[in-house]
């Protein structure tokens, strides 16, 4: 891959890496560690990533050390790149288990530098909040995980503090960056619609004429790419695993394999980017399947009421 122009700010974002404490196998298939950990190694060759993005579902299980397994590897990755990173709770995501392990989100700064933070306590019922500088750029972190579902929501309070952070465009000369879990885009299949975010308007209404130049999304487990507010929303691909999206709308199935996508951010405000797929090797191609019924009761469980 090209090396990015100056002034340009290279994201590597990753998502849904549905890591687990114990390594038990994600969906009974899948070893996410060893996939995060071979697609890591694919993505070493590329060259000036400024920034890193995981973009929730951090965590299958929501154990402390399912988080530490993120620090190692991918801030690893970042501090031998020298980049920042940071990070934001999915659906999967336990807020006591990620403010643990990952404080607010924003774990390295410029130059891969570790943040400090003052650890304080929040109950589970407080979405995580992050913001900070990389490259002239506002980084911003909204949590839409809702505790006990698999819906995304953004709540008033975490609009009007992206809204009060929008408002000062001093100390970000080259624009805001959004960073979260669920889409504010259509869902590619029944399940996803039903988990998807419920007030992408409310997203659309704060960010419309600001400065923000890019969405970063996951939870949907493939690459997708649209706007909101006149803003480009660029969806990662899943760490875990790849969503059938041209199979029957009401089943969810997912393929083996992994991905990321590269982001090249410009001063004013254009950018580009590139999907990048890792085949990983296994005995059966299909990591996960729900046919309509199955899809229903997960639905029904974890769906909005």
């Amino acid at each position: 891959m090209q090396t990015p122009q100056p002034g340009t700010l290279r994201i590597l974002h990753l998502s849904d890496t549905h890591l687990t404490g114990d390594g038990a196998l994600h969906q009974g298939t899948v070893d996410t560690t060893a996939t995060l950990d071979a697609l890591l190694a694919r993505l070493d060759s590329i060259e000036g990533v400024g920034l890193v993005v995981v973009s929730g579902d951090v965590s299958e299980d929501g154990s402390p050390e399912s988080y530490a397994a993120l620090v190692e590897r991918v801030g690893g990755w970042a501090t031998r790149h020298g980049a920042a990173l940071v990070t934001v709770p999915g659906n999967h995501d336990q807020r006591e288990g990620f403010r643990q392990v990952l404080a607010n989100g924003h774990l390295l700064g410029e130059g891969g530098r570790p943040m400090m933070h003052t650890m304080e306590y929040h109950p589970p019922t407080v979405p995580v909040w992050g913001q900070s500088l990389v490259a002239g750029r506002r980084v911003v972190t909204l949590d839409t995980s809702v505790p006990g579902a698999g819906y995304g929501l953004l709540t008033a309070e975490t609009l009007e503090r992206l809204r009060t952070a929008l408002a000062d465009r001093s100390e970000a000369p080259h624009g805001t960056v959004v960073v979260l879990h669920h889409p504010p885009l259509p869902a590619p299949t029944a399940l996803h619609e039903a988990l998807r975010l419920q007030n992408p308007e409310d997203l659309d209404e704060v960010i419309r004429g600001s400065d923000v130049r890019v969405v970063l999304a996951g939870h949907y487990h493939h690459h997708f790419a649209g706007s909101i507010g006149g803003v480009p929303v660029l969806v990662a691909p899943g760490v875990a695993n790849d969503t059938d999206v041209a199979g029957p709308y009401g089943e969810e199935t997912a393929y083996v394999g992994t991905g990321a996508l590269v982001v090249d951010l410009a001063q004013d405000g254009s950018l580009w980017s590139a999907p990048v797929r890792v085949p990983v090797a296994a005995a059966d191609s299909i990591a996960v399947h729900h046919d309509a019924e199955a899809v229903a009761r997960i639905i029904d469980a974890v769906g909005p009421h």
